[in-house]
């Protein structure tokens, strides 16, 4: 019961220096990781880990940089912004029918937030391209993506 209140408490911690530094913190799926969390700087680096659980059971971190983000001008009343980036992910997997893995890739990422009215919740869709390597599969492009919900 101590431990639990102690993860609490260094939760709470966490999440209030976040917001106290305009950094933000979202829930995500997508792939390769299948469910997920990240926390994004106000630097603009975003650090994510999260359960590659598609085939298989294991986990996947990765690191990406948001190097632009834009507004869309739109003449509705509506707070939309587009951003890029690069990034890199690892993951490792134990597959139902190939045994273990573990791969790497590096990759481009393009992607929308929506900021909903009178909240601070943005919904996100992003799209992720690269080349990987899996040491199961080998070396392949990455087609990935992911779409979620930021707590700014």
């Amino acid at each position: 019961m101590k431990k639990l209140g102690l993860l609490v408490a260094g939760l709470i911690t966490v999440f209030s220096m976040a917001f106290a530094q305009g950094n933000y913190f979202g829930v995500f799926s997508g792939f390769p990781e299948a469910i997920g969390v990240q926390y994004t700087m106000n630097n603009n680096l975003r650090l994510s880990v999260g359960l590659p659980v598609f085939g298989g059971f294991g986990v996947a971190g990765s690191v990406d940089m948001i190097m632009a983000r834009s507004p869309f001008n739109m003449r509705m009343n509506m707070d939309m912004s587009w951003y890029y980036g690069a990034g890199a992910s690892a993951y490792f997997t134990n597959y139902y029918f190939w045994g273990s893995a573990f791969g790497a890739n590096g990759h481009g990422l393009l992607g929308v937030e929506w900021a909903l009215p009178n909240s601070n919740l943005g919904l996100f869709s992003e799209a992720q391209l690269g080349i990987g390597f899996d040491s199961v599969l080998g070396l392949s492009p990455i087609f990935g993506g992911r779409v979620g919900v930021n707590f700014h």
